[in-house]
Parts: structure tokens; sequence; C-alpha cells
């Protein structure tokens, strides 16, 4: 009995906005501290613990109404602060968006790729107080309004 792979990943979101991997990559190690010491023929090295885990992920959003998933998932990228990361093959954690960039390629329409860097939240994360209308959620609004205008065009 082989494993179904097109059924073993969950699609990734972040702060909720969801959107497809097209490749992800964990980078880890460890900080180590070296000291060359005159006239020797070794350095000295010492641990100073773990190195902050990176995510560099190459995501796309992929349908009819790519151009509104894609704000939205802009939106939440820009948002400050750290929130849930969800990948296809990795624990759901804390994160910040370090970076990304958005590209559209004239060939690919309904297609918007985005390559983003991802870095663990880490200690002493503290979600702030919502005092207005999320980002998010107003691109949600525009784009729900740009398709609703789009349709009535199409039916008059």
């Amino acid at each position: 009995m082989s494993r179904d792979w097109s059924k073993a990943f969950r699609r990734a979101s972040f702060r909720g906005v969801p959107f497809w991997v097209e490749r992800d990559i964990v980078a880890g190690g460890r900080r180590v501290a070296v000291t060359n010491i005159a006239y020797g023929e070794t350095p000295v090295t010492e641990d100073m613990g773990k190195r902050e885990t990176v995510w560099p992920i190459d995501a796309y959003v992929a349908s009819d109404l790519a151009d509104i998933e894609a704000t939205a998932l802009a939106a939440a990228l820009n948002a400050s602060g750290a929130a849930l990361l969800v990948l296809p093959m990795e624990p759901a954690r804390l994160a910040r968006c370090i970076q990304f960039e958005r590209r559209r390629d004239l060939d690919r329409n309904g297609y918007i790729g985005f390559r983003v860097q991802f870095i663990e939240a880490g200690a002493g994360v503290s979600f702030p107080a919502v005092t207005g209308p999320s980002p998010i959620a107003a691109a949600i609004v525009t784009g729900a309004e740009i398709l609703g205008a789009a349709l009535a065009e199409a039916l008059d």
C-alpha cells in the first residue's frame, strides 16, 4: 500500500488568509562564535544557542479571483506583529513575515506568485489590541466590491 501524496499536505495560511505552496524550505542551525587565536592552528568555537528558524516560501494564489486573493494575502503579509503560520508539512506556529515579493507573469493569467520569508516569532510575542477595521478585512471587502461591480456589468 503506497501513500497518496496528493492528500498528504494541507493548504497553507497566514493570519487566516489561505494560499498554496509551491516550495518551502526550513532553515535553522546553531549560532557559533568563532575566535581565532594568534599563531593558533585551530579556532576556538563556542555554541551561542539555537539560530532563529526561517521559512523561505514560494507561494501562490490561483483562481478567477486571484487578484482579490493576492490583495488579501499582501495585506496579511504587510500587517504588523506575529500571527499563526500554517504550512503544508510543518506544525502551525507563530511567525512574522520579514519580506515578500509578489509577481505576476503575462502568460499565467489567474496565477499570482509570492516569494515570502517568515521568521519564528520568538520569545516575548504579544498580540496588539485591535482598535479598528482589519486591513485584511478591508482588502476582502474591497475585493468583493470589485467582484460585485464586475458581475453587475457582465449581467447588464
